[in-house]
């Protein structure tokens, strides 16, 4: 019965997300933002989500992208996927300043109407922390995890 339940799973799980990635913008305004603002996206793909799209793509300097528009063509919110070469001067120097002993492993950058926000992954010999910062390079520590891979 076990089984049968995890296969049913699996199998619609599958299937769903076959039609998820396959959808095209619905109109011409998500389009047309679209195309304004992420002229040199390149592997895009588009999901719906009700009154919302969804790109995902390859952005200026290989950054992996994410944006969020609404049917009128809006853009609500874009996540960008990069590495420390790519975070501004100021957020890297507080980040650098307070965790010395750290390497930053990876960023999540989240920006919409509340403005922009870092989700930063530093890694040492030990540990992994995740560190939220805001666009004038305030931080905070979020949470802290004993490396798997040591």
């Amino acid at each position: 019965m076990k089984n049968l339940i995890l296969s049913t799973a699996f199998i619609l799980a599958i299937t769903g997300s076959a039609f998820a990635g396959s959808a095209e913008p619905a109109n011409e305004y998500v389009l047309k933002t679209f195309n304004q603002i992420f002229k040199e996206a390149i592997n895009v793909s588009w999901t719906n989500t009700g009154n919302h799209f969804e790109a995902y793509f390859v952005g200026d300097n290989n950054v992996k992208t994410r944006a969020l528009l609404d049917a009128k063509g809006n853009l609500v919110q874009t996540i960008r996927y990069y590495k420390e070469e790519d975070l501004p001067s100021n957020v890297l120097y507080a980040i650098k300043r307070e965790f010395r002993d750290k390497d930053i492993w990876g960023v999540t950058e989240v920006s919409n109407k509340n403005g922009v926000n870092y989700r930063i992954v530093l890694r040492d010999d030990k540990n992994y922390t995740h560190v939220n910062a805001n666009s004038i390079g305030e931080t905070e520590v979020v949470s802290k995890y004993k490396r798997g891979d040591k």
